[in-house]
C-alpha cells in the first residue's frame, strides 16, 4: 500500500514536471519560430482614391504599337494602362493654373504583429536605392473632378534623411515626424493600415521604407518594399517627348511633344 502511495505521487510529480517542461518547449519553439519570420507581417501596394487626376511616365517615347493600343481605347483604364506599359512609373497629380506641380506616390501598408511580445515602431524612413534625373519620356495624364485629401503621413524624397513626417492638411506641407506625434506598437496578432504619400520635386527615385523596430530592447531594421521590387517615383520634367491625355467623353488623345500642361 505504501508503495503504491509513493508511486502515484513520485507520478504526479513526474507528471508536472514533464507538463512544465513541455510548455517550456512549446514556448521556445515559439520564439525560436517567430525568430525565423519578420516581426512585422507587411504588404504594401500602390493606390488612388477615384476622385484624384493621375499620370503615368515613362523613360521614353511610346513605340508605335503602344501608341495604337492606347489611342483605339474609349476610356482610360488604369489597368490596362499598367499591363500595356510595365516599365511605367505611377502618381496621383497636384496642378496650379493648369500647370501640373507635383506628383505624389500613394502606397498603403498593411502589417500584423507576428512577434513573441509587443513591437514598438521607433522609426519610418525612406531610403533611396537609386537616383536619376526625372523620367522624360511620355506622360500619359487623366484627369478628375478634383484633389483629393492628402493622407497623413509623408516622405519627401529630396531630404537626406527622409523620414515619415505628418503633414498638414491645409497645404500638404510636412511638418514633424509622425513617430514624434503618435507611438506606433504592434501587438502579437494585431493589424494595423498605414497609408503613406511620398513625392521628389528633383528627380527619379527607386526606394523602400525601413522601419526601425525596438523589440522589447533588441533593435533591428525592417525593409517594406513592393513584393521585392523598390517603389518608384518621379518629379515632373521640363518637358516630355511624348503626352497623351485621356477624358471619360474623348478617351485618349496625343498632345505631342511639351511641357506637362494640366488638361480638364
Amino acid at each position: 500500500m505504501i508503495g503504491t502511495v509513493i508511486g502515484a505521487v513520485a507520478n504526479r510529480i513526474t507528471s508536472a514536471e514533464q507538463a512544465v517542461r513541455d510548455d517550456r518547449a512549446v514556448e521556445q519553439a515559439k520564439r525560436a519560430d517567430a525568430r525565423r519570420k519578420p516581426p512585422i507581417a507587411t504588404n504594401a501596394y500602390y493606390y488612388d482614391r477615384s476622385d484624384e487626376p493621375v499620370l503615368w511616365v515613362l523613360a521614353t517615347p511610346l513605340t508605335g504599337d503602344q501608341r495604337q493600343r492606347l489611342l483605339s481605347r474609349s476610356l482610360p483604364a488604369e489597368g490596362e494602362v499598367a499591363d500595356t506599359f510595365p516599365d511605367v512609373v505611377y502618381g496621383v497629380v497636384r496642378f496650379t493654373d493648369e500647370r501640373l506641380t507635383r506628383v505624389l506616390t500613394r502606397l498603403r501598408v498593411s502589417a500584423v504583429g507576428q512577434w513573441t511580445g509587443p513591437v514598438f515602431v521607433r522609426q519610418i524612413r525612406a531610403r533611396v536605392l537609386k537616383r536619376s534625373a526625372p523620367l522624360s519620356g511620355a506622360l500619359l495624364l487623366r484627369g478628375s473632378q478634383g484633389d483629393g485629401e492628402p493622407l497623413s503621413i509623408g516622405f519627401d524624397l529630396d531630404e537626406p534623411e527622409s523620414v515619415a513626417r505628418v503633414i498638414d492638411p491645409r497645404d500638404e506641407t510636412l511638418g514633424a515626424a509622425y513617430v514624434d506625434r503618435r507611438a506606433l506598437t504592434l501587438a502579437p496578432g494585431e493589424p494595423v493600415t498605414i497609408d503613406v504619400q511620398a513625392y521628389t520635386d528633383r528627380s527619379y527615385c527607386e526606394w523602400v521604407i525601413e522601419l526601425e523596430l525596438d523589440l522589447g530592447g533588441e533593435s533591428r531594421v525592417q525593409v517594406v518594399d513592393d513584393h521585392g521590387r523598390p517603389f518608384r517615383s518621379t518629379g515632373l520634367a521640363a518637358r516630355y517627348q511624348d503626352r497623351y491625355h485621356a477624358s471619360l467623353l474623348d478617351g485618349w488623345t496625343a498632345d505631342g511633344a511639351g511641357p506637362p500642361v494640366w488638361k480638364l
